[in-house]
C-alpha cells in the first residue's frame, strides 16, 4: 500500500538532484559585504567606467577547477584587474548545489586607451 505513494515524491527528488547537477558551471552573484565595501572605498576620483565593484563566484569544489573560476572571474570583469577578496559558504546567494562563493572586486580595463597599431608606428 505504501510503495504507490512513495514513488512520486522520490521520483520529483531524484529529478531535481538530477537537474541539479547539470548546472556546474560558476555563475555570478553579488559579492560579499567586504568586496562591496572595499569596491566603494576606492570609487573616489575615477571616472564612472572606470569605477571598481564588487562581484562573486558561486562554484563547488567538487566539480569546479581553480582555472575555470578565474576563467569567468576575468570573462564576468571584461578583462580587468581582479582582486580576489574572500570567500564564504552558504546563506550567500548561492544554490545547494554550488554553495562556496568567492568574492571579487574588479578594477574595469579603461577602453578608451588604444595601443598603437602598427600602421600607425613610424618606421
Amino acid at each position: 500500500m505504501l510503495r504507490g505513494p512513495l514513488i512520486g515524491p522520490l521520483a520529483g527528488v531524484f529529478l531535481l538532484l538530477g537537474l541539479a547537477a547539470c548546472s556546474t558551471a560558476p555563475f555570478p552573484v553579488d559579492g560579499s559585504d567586504v568586496a562591496a565595501a572595499e569596491a566603494e572605498a576606492q570609487k573616489a576620483n575615477l571616472l564612472p567606467r572606470l569605477q571598481p565593484y564588487a562581484f562573486g563566484l558561486c562554484y563547488n569544489p567538487a566539480f569546479d577547477e581553480d582555472q575555470q573560476i578565474a576563467e569567468e572571474a576575468a570573462y564576468e570583469c571584461d578583462g580587468g584587474r581582479l582582486e580576489r577578496k574572500d570567500e564564504d559558504f552558504f546563506w550567500n546567494g548561492c544554490s545547494i548545489s554550488q554553495p562556496h562563493r568567492v568574492s571579487f572586486v574588479c578594477f574595469p580595463p579603461d577602453k578608451a586607451k588604444r595601443r598603437p597599431s602598427a600602421e600607425s608606428q613610424p618606421q
